[in-house]
This record gives structure tokens, C-alpha cells and sequence, in this order.
């Protein structure tokens, strides 16, 4: 984002772009004062619920409610989601629509109000296409001018960036899922460096479940964020031990990449639609989007097969379960979220079975086997 396109978005969300950059700059300081340094990862010291911010209307009124539903839930971390967009995967420009997400100081309130309820915050900027071409998504952009779009990524970055140091986020992710971009090792040290200088937290990136091993730049951040839409069944409702059978070499993998990157991992979109055939293509939320008991039973097959396949164990510091819809879910819902659904009883069990696991001891790298059942 240039300088001009940064100031059109503090015009069009309300805040003017001067008056934003140093309030920002004075909270920053601020927050940066009050943390202690960095400390590693420990074994599943983050235990949350993902919350997608695609709204920018009566922000803290519609979130602030499933805050309060997360913190009751048991977790202990909540990952915030806030968009920005490309039209498509071949356009140009990044921009930030003021419908779809919050304003810099609404994120930093409902950070704040995250952390009163006794949460801690990731913040994960998404970059989403407003108009796909076909089957298109964020893994596949390509803009014409590469050189012109990293300074608008990291202008993007950055905007949340100083959001999340404002609120006193406890990590960051410089970014998700952009398959595309990974290859490019010299202007994402660039985004790092720059978001390193903003916020004091720990950073992270999220690698989409295919595509962790070739991120060419793990050795710069504190965790490796790894997605888990994997393909679980060949058929509709597998059994809870088929899937955690299928887990096995999945888990493992993951584990050999957590040792061989020395990084501990953090699971950040964890979840299923709950629809039939959702272990089949995990990430297709067009599958088959009818509600049907069939559907809530695989999500919820899904939910305790997990839970059997990852324990708490060295390498894992973290698991993000994908998502908590404000409002939504409820049995009529063939959605991701859990809310209401006989999955959200396997998901509270967790929270309670895992609060006396997890600790702040460093989680390292993965070291071996444990006492799991699953990974990739």
C-alpha cells in the first residue's frame, strides 16, 4: 500500500491517516514498554478459537458477545482475523474495504476487551479475493507487478500491525496461506523486519496444510503456523477410528517438521463444516451445504477424532479451532462453527481436559513420538 492508498483508507474509515499514525506510535511505545521479551512457545500454551472480523459495522457490539462465549467456552487464547482484499488473483492492488473490516481502533479495543476477559490475542490479517475468477483463492495470486505489490503487502501488514502493539496483542501473523508469495524469501525478511520494528510480540506465519515445507522463512519467526484442512475419508461419516488412524502419518510429519525447522507449531485453523463429506475435502465449504444430522455427526466425528489424535506433546504450542461464528451456528448451521452443535460439547471437554496440560514451559521443537496418535 503506498502512501497515497494509506491515506485513503484513514479518510474512508473515519480516522485521518496523520492523526492514526502517531496516535498508534504513542500506544506502540507504550505497549512495547510494558512486555517482557519474547519468551519460547511452551507446550500448548495457546489454546483459542478463531473469529473472522468481516464486518465493519457495530463492531464491538457484534464481537464483543462471542469474546465472552470464547473466554466461557475454556479457552485461553482468541485468534482475530481482520481482512484486507485483491479483486482477484491477477489484480494490483490490496485495499482495505471499511464495510467488510473493523477500523484500527476497533481492533485495538476489541484486543483490549479480549485481554480483560483473560484472553490472549493473535492477530492474523487475511488477504482475500473480493471477486475470484473461477476457483481461484489467495494461494494463487499473481499481480502484474510484483515490485509494487510487497510495499502495499507491508503497508497492509503493518496497519494491523500497529493495531495489535496498540492493544497489546500477544502475537502476530505476518501472513496466511499465500502460497504464491512463499518462494520469495528477500521481501518477506523485509515484512518481518518491518513488522519486528512495530510490534513486540512473537510473529508467525500460517502455512496452508499442503505447502509448510517449501515456506522459505520459518528460521525468522517464533512458531510455524500450519493449517489441517487435510483429506481425512475416502467416504461420508468415517468412524472416529478411521480418522484418527488416518491422522497418524499426518501428525507425524508434522512433528519431523517442527524438529527440522526448531520451531514449535501452532495448529491455526483447526475445524470442519458440518456437512456431510467434510473429511473428505475439509476445505470445500460449497461440498454440500445442507444441513442434515448426518453432517453434525461427521463434524462432531471430526472434533473428537482430533482431540485423540493430538495431545499435548513437545513441538505443539498451540491448536486455533476454526471458527466462532458471533450469532451464528445452531443446528439449522452447515458452517464451520461449532456454536450449538454437538461438536462444541466435544470442543468444551477439550478446553477442560487440556487447561491443566498446557504450561509455559518452552514447547521446543517436536521431539519425538510422545504419547500422541496423529499429525501432518
Amino acid at each position: 500500500m503506498n502512501l497515497r492508498v494509506v491515506i485513503a483508507l484513514g479518510t474512508v474509515m473515519g480516522v485521518s491517516a496523520a492523526a492514526w499514525i502517531g496516535w498508534a506510535a504513542q500506544r506502540r511505545d507504550a505497549a512495547a514498554a510494558s512486555q517482557p521479551a519474547r519468551a519460547p512457545l511452551g507446550v500448548l500454551e495457546y489454546r483459542g478459537v478463531a473469529v473472522q472480523l468481516q464486518t465493519g459495522h457495530a463492531v464491538i457490539e457484534t464481537f464483543t458477545p462471542a469474546l465472552r462465549e470464547i473466554a466461557e467456552l475454556g479457552a485461553d487464547t482468541v485468534l482475530l482475523c481482520p481482512a484486507g482484499f485483491m479483486e482477484h488473483a491477477r489484480a494490483q492492488a490490496i485495499f482495505i474495504e471499511a464495510r467488510q473490516t473493523p477500523t484500527a481502533d476497533e481492533l485495538r479495543r476489541l484486543i483490549e476487551a479480549a485481554r480483560q476477559m483473560q484472553l490472549r490475542v493473535i492477530v492474523m490479517p487475511l488477504l482475500l479475493l473480493s471477486h475470484p475468477r473461477g476457483s481461484e483463492w489467495r494461494g494463487m495470486i499473481e499481480p502484474p507487478e510484483w515490485s509494487e505489490w510487497w510495499p502495499d503487502y507491508r503497508a497492509f501488514i503493518l496497519h494491523f500491525a500497529d493495531a495489535a502493539a496498540a492493544g497489546g496483542a500477544d502475537a502476530f501473523m505476518v501472513g496466511s496461506e499465500l502460497v504464491s508469495t512463499e518462494r520469495n524469501r528477500t521481501e518477506w525478511l523485509r515484512v518481518i523486519e518491518a513488522v519486528r520494528a512495530r510490534f513486540p510480540g512473537r510473529l508467525g506465519y500460517s502455512a496452508n496444510w499442503d505447502h509448510y515445507r517449501p515456506v522459505s522463512f520459518w528460521d525468522q519467526l517464533d512458531f510455524a503456523g500450519v493449517t489441517t484442512y487435510n483429506t481425512l475419508a475416502d467416504r461420508d461419516l468415517p468412524t472416529v477410528d478411521e480418522l484418527v488412524e488416518r491422522w497418524r502419518p499426518i501428525r507425524q510429519r508434522l512433528l519431523e517438521f517442527s524438529r527440522d525447522v526448531n520451531r514449535p507449531l501452532l495448529l491455526t485453523e483447526v475445524g470442519w463444516c458440518s456437512q456431510t463429506g467434510a473429511a473428505r475435502a475439509p476445505w470445500d465449504y460449497y461440498r454440500n451445504q445442507k444441513v442434515t444430522p448426518d453432517g453434525l455427526e461427521e463434524q462432531r466425528r471430526l472434533y473428537e477424532a482430533f482431540v485423540r489424535a493430538f495431545p499435548a506433546q513437545p513441538g505443539l504450542g498451540g491448536v486455533i479451532w476454526w471458527e466462532w461464528t458471533p450469532g451464528g451456528g445452531g443446528p439449522k448451521d452447515f458452517g464451520y462453527s461449532p456454536r450449538g452443535k454437538p461438536a462444541e460439547r466435544v470442543l468444551r471437554e477439550w478446553f477442560r481436559d487440556t487447561s491443566d496440560r498446557a504450561t509455559s514451559r518452552p514447547a521446543g521443537a517436536a521431539g519425538g513420538e510422545g504419547g500422541g496418535r496423529a499429525s501432518e
